[in-house]
């Protein structure tokens, strides 16, 4: 769990599951990791015969998954040279090749949880390496942790009160992001878990406090969830918001699952964002947005965040400017900006300035209440 957590739109985070195991736009599939090597080797060997050389690539890569082939990029660069040239060579030839092969892959492994699992979780080449216990031993082994979520809920009650660098989230109930390092709706993950540590503890007396923004790529399965719930007799709580991710025109497609689950208010994370987006933004209560940080990251058109700014306003959407992300540009131009992620506001366009949160967070501690009130047994 995280406290005071940097996301400019949440108090804290919280991971019930660590790890993923639903490939995305933003974490490759061991097969495209293959094909990004092929494509390197192809370059470094460019006399070497391509179906060979391909062949000798899938040799040495086997049925690892995309964070072992990661892992292994020195060793595959040692095997390949052997092959292709007869003799190995020097260590530090070796190395600098497969600095570039590392380079190449930091291009397609650019999911932020999927890189906190590399640098925290187990090493393949190193198995002294000292992992995190607080992580997944790798990102695609789904681990429970039990007992985070209430952990979380037992926080102090946020209602009211100034949040200390967030002034748009002042006089709000805590706001606790649920799966920042993990989707919990991964294949593997049993219902049964998720009602225990999400539903029920978002639910309960404490957990009622707090307002609970769950995350996932995969809200076709959130709302399985959902309809799982409701044959048991059991209802979404209020409190606990439906959020998906988009990234492209593409991955759209999750906003119609998403206004299938059965949660009374749904938001989207449109962020990395990386092409303009037309989005069906009815019933769609918030509208989160951001560039793409980090070394390897791709251009932000201003013109696609003041497109969504004006689909906001037109389906009465609250929008949410996270960041301009380390490329930003307006126009074909490269904007300066010194906050490396472009999340500091002073240095953006005045019209870019918003950071709205759904004016149903603010009215529904009040309602939460009425409802307990009304439900309580007369004396």
């Amino acid at each position: 769990m995280s406290k005071a957590s940097p996301i400019q739109w949440t108090d804290d985070t919280v991971n019930p599951v660590m790890g993923c195991s639903a490939l995305c736009e933003l974490r490759p599939s061991p097969a495209q990791v293959g094909t990004c090597a092929q494509n390197f080797f192809k370059a470094q060997f460019p006399e070497s015969d391509a179906a060979a050389l391909k062949k000798i690539v899938g040799g040495l890569m086997g049925d690892h998954n995309a964070t072992e082939l990661y892992q292994l990029r020195e060793v595959t660069v040692a095997g390949v040279i052997k092959a292709v040239d007869g003799n190995p060579r020097a260590a530090k030839e070796v190395k600098a090749i497969a600095k570039g092969l590392k380079d190449e892959f930091d291009k397609i492994f650019i999911c932020y949880a999927h890189q906190q699992h590399m640098m925290r979780g187990t090493d393949i080449t190193n198995p002294d390496k000292r992992t995190n216990p607080g992580y997944a031993a790798q990102f695609e082994i789904l681990t429970k942790y039990p007992g985070r979520t209430a952990v979380a809920a037992a926080q102090s009650d946020l209602y009211q009160k100034p949040h200390k660098d967030k002034p748009w989230l002042n006089y709000l109930p805590r706001t606790i992001f649920v799966s920042d390092m993990s989707d919990a709706l991964s294949k593997e993950i049993e219902f049964v878990y998720l009602e225990t540590e999400i539903v029920d503890v978002a639910a309960s007396k404490r957990g009622s406090q707090h307002i609970w923004l769950w995350l996932t790529k995969i809200p076709q399965r959130m709302a399985e969830f959902g309809r799982w719930l409701e044959k048991r007799g059991k209802k979404w709580p209020d409190n606990l918001v439906a959020m998906t991710t988009v990234t492209d025109q593409k991955t759209a497609v999750r906003v119609k699952h998403l206004k299938t689950v059965p949660a009374r208010f749904k938001a989207l994370s449109v962020e990395p964002l990386f092409e303009k987006v037309i989005l069906p933004m009815d019933g769609i209560d918030w509208c989160i947005v951001g560039g793409q940080s980090g070394p390897q990251s791709q251009s932000f058109d201003l013109a696609w965040a003041e497109s969504l700014v004006e689909q906001c306003k037109a389906s009465g959407t609250a929008m949410f400017m996270k960041q301009l992300g380390a490329k930003p540009e307006a126009k074909g131009v490269k904007i300066e900006l010194e906050d490396p992620h472009g999340g500091d506001w002073n240095e953006w366009p005045a019209h870019l300035r918003v950071r709205d949160v759904p004016a149903g967070f603010r009215s529904l501690r009040g309602e939460m209440a009425s409802q307990a009130s009304a439900a309580a047994p007369s004396t």
